[in-house]
């Protein structure tokens, strides 16, 4: 049984701490927001204040704090403090555990890096040394977070440093989760979460735009067509189409079926922009020709 600290009482936080009591584990909650520690304490989970935090029992922290994106992109303020708040409790009292600070924060890579510099100068301690620091994004479904969490299809986790301790707390943290657990760097853990974000985004808006094009062509039951799509392209029906390094779409079907479609769209005035992306994102790539599919 590990002893686990959750900074965050929010959606990701507290899936994070259910999930992990849910294999005996010992959770304890940390949020200076008064509401946040009430609604985990009616969960009966124990939850303190920044300034009551102590590490001295502490075996992995989970650090799951608001990141939103600001004008000047994302606003780590929330993390800082954390990340501070955590630099500050490495400082007291004797250590016979190895902590490690886990972040799970979508952030733009590097950020993890920054992060655990701020620790060790925070603390005079060193990461890797006195202490493990990794990065474990999340990928939960906000109505459905708990379940999510407990029943994943992979885990990542990217490590600060050679640090084999940290990655074997960690691991051995995952290892009741019947899921592949990748390891990989903390820049790439940060970037793949992105990649995981942006993904989703780019085909819910392609959907949607094909749903504003039927309304205007007349053409009905589109979520009946969708579910054909589903079956008949493999783009949809396998989930390895068009990762490879293969360059642009070619063949003798993308290319003249994108520009044929734009062309269509332009004389009926209605527009296309998300397929008119795809034709520029692969233009600005090159002309080597795969396969149609």
């Amino acid at each position: 049984m590990a002893n686990i600290l959750v900074a965050g009482a929010g959606v990701v936080g507290t899936a994070v701490g259910h999930g992990f009591s849910q294999h005996e584990h010992k959770i304890t909650f940390v949020d200076p927001d008064a509401e946040a520690r009430r609604r985990v304490g009616e969960l009966g989970f124990v939850a303190v204040e920044p300034d009551d935090v102590s590490l001295a029992d502490i075996d992995v922290v989970f650090v799951a704090v608001s990141a939103p994106t600001g004008e000047q992109g994302v606003d780590t303020a929330c993390l800082r403090m954390a990340t501070r708040t955590l630099g500050e409790a490495l400082t007291r009292g004797f250590r016979t555990r190895y902590p490690v600070i886990v972040y799970r924060c979508t952030v733009p890579p590097g950020t993890t890096r920054i992060l655990s510099k701020l620790l060790e100068a925070v603390s005079g301690l060193r990461a890797g040394v006195h202490f493990g620091v990794a990065y474990s994004p999340e990928y939960l479904r906000a109505e459905s977070a708990h379940e999510d969490f407990l029943h994943p299809d992979v885990t990542t986790v990217g490590v600060i440093g050679d640090d084999e301790r940290t990655w074997r707390i960690v691991r051995d943290l995952y290892q009741h989760f019947s899921c592949p657990l990748a390891r990989v760097s903390p820049e790439d853990a940060e970037f793949q979460k992105y990649v995981h974000n942006l993904f989703n985004a780019v085909k819910i808006s392609f959907f949607n735009e094909m749903r504003t094009t039927a309304g205007h062509l007349g053409i009905r039951d589109v979520d009946d067509l969708f579910l054909i799509t589903a079956r008949s392209a493999e783009g949809m029906r396998n989930p390895l189409y068009g990762i490879a390094d293969l360059g642009p779409y070619g063949g003798s079907c993308l290319p003249k079926d994108v520009a044929a479609w734009l062309l269509e769209m332009a004389q009926r005035s209605i527009e296309s922009p998300m397929v008119a992306a795809a034709q520029a994102v692969n233009r600005r790539t090159g002309n080597s020709q795969v396969r149609c599919r």
